[in-house]
C-alpha cells in the first residue's frame, strides 16, 4: 500500500488530544528540505505525542511506518515509499507544527516525509519503541 494519505487521513490527525488522565510520552522532530530530526531515538512503549515542527520552506508528509529492522529501507513505488504504516499520514505545511498522538507497541519505525520524491532523496530518520 502506498503511503500517500493526503486530504482525508491529514485531516483527521491535525490535532488530536491525549484523554483525561492518560499520560503520553512526547517525540518531538523537525522535518525540512531533505531531512528529518527526531528529538530522540527512543521512545517508550504506549502512547506517544508525536509533535512534529516543519522548518522548511515547502509542506511535508510525515507518515510513521513500522520496520522488521532498525532503520530498515523502504520500497519505492514510482516517486513514494511503499509500506503499511503505523497511523494516518500527517501534512504540516511550511512554518507549522502539528500533533499526532499514537499508541506503539515496542519496535523499529521510521518517521518519513512520503511527498514525491522526498523519501528517495532521503527524508526519514529511524527511532525505536520500547
Amino acid at each position: 500500500m502506498a503511503l500517500s494519505f493526503l486530504g482525508v487521513a491529514a485531516a483527521l490527525v491535525l490535532a488530536p488530544t491525549v484523554g483525561a488522565g492518560t499520560t503520553a510520552s512526547t517525540l518531538h522532530a523537525d522535518v525540512a528540505e531533505w531531512s528529518i530530526v527526531p528529538g530522540s531515538g527512543v521512545v517508550p512503549a504506549g502512547r506517544v505525542r508525536l509533535v512534529v515542527r516543519n522548518i522548511g520552506y515547502e509542506a511535508h508528509e510525515v507518515v510513521v511506518v513500522r520496520t522488521k529492522q532498525f532503520a530498515a529501507p523502504l520500497r519505492l513505488r514510482g516517486d513514494r515509499a511503499v509500506a503499511s504504516p503505523a497511523a494516518p499520514a500527517v501534512l504540516v505545511p511550511a512554518g507549522t507544527t502539528r500533533t499526532l498522538v499514537l499508541s506503539l507497541s515496542p519496535g523499529s519505525y521510521l518517521l518519513v516525509d512520503n511527498l514525491p520524491w522526498h523519501y528517495w532523496k532521503g527524508t526519514s530518520a529511524a527511532f525505536s519503541v520500547r
